[in-house]
């Protein structure tokens, strides 16, 4: 069905919103045939990687109304939570809240992740991967536990602030991988400047589409 004008109004907004925000070079709306294309290249993805990684949060993109690509520079903010966690599914064990992340209807422990510049140090015993990554070796259930990298979907304050007013609601934003990101600097005719990345969001529409 094809979206009324008040449906196209609440992107049109959303896109002028997203464009104001400092570090924000471009953005795009993205054609849901592109969305797929980005999902099937994070699944070969994937299955090509040495350890286990699973993106969820752009599979979560594509169940959403809209989708839009933003290219951005080193001045935009960092995400509101790391954009790549090392978990094992959790059964349920009753650990802290901050130690879990839960996608869809799925529980995570979180057994590592990425380091972002305003985390305070930790109080727990840590091993560094580098700069960016530290895995809790106390966390880990056993070597026998299966672990393998999350992608999750992260919100984007900036939006959901204003989601009421907007009209919109289920915002989500996640970080592609390299081939993933091509694609979405094709699609949008974005710059292919290295020093520059790309973000997926994506949002439902709560009135008619």
């Amino acid at each position: 069905m094809s979206e009324t004008g008040d449906a196209r109004s609440m992107v049109e907004e959303a896109l002028r919103v997203v464009s104001g925000l400092p570090g924000i070079v471009a953005v795009m709306r993205v054609r849901r045939a592109t969305v797929r294309q980005v999902v099937e290249l994070e699944s070969r993805y994937e299955q090509g990687t040495l350890v286990p990684l699973k993106n969820l949060g752009v599979r979560i993109a594509l169940k959403r109304d809209v989708a839009i690509g933003v290219l951005k520079d080193k001045h935009f903010r960092e995400p509101p939570e790391p954009t790549v966690y090392l978990v094992e599914e959790d059964p349920g064990s009753g650990d802290p809240p901050r130690h879990s992340i839960t996608v869809g209807d799925t529980r995570y422990r979180i057994v590592g992740e990425e380091v972002l510049a305003s985390r305070s140090p930790y109080s727990e015993k840590i091993l560094s991967l580098g700069d960016s990554f530290v895995i809790f070796p106390d966390r880990r259930s056993g070597n026998k536990t299966p672990s393998y990298f999350l992608v999750p979907p992260l919100g984007f304050p900036e939006l959901e602030r204003i989601a009421d007013r907007l009209g919109i609601g289920g915002v989500l934003s996640i970080s592609p991988s390299a081939q993933a990101d091509s694609r979405l600097r094709e699609a949008c005719g974005f710059s292919t400047d290295p020093s520059l990345a790309t973000l997926l969001l994506a949002f439902d529409l709560r009135r008619a589409t």
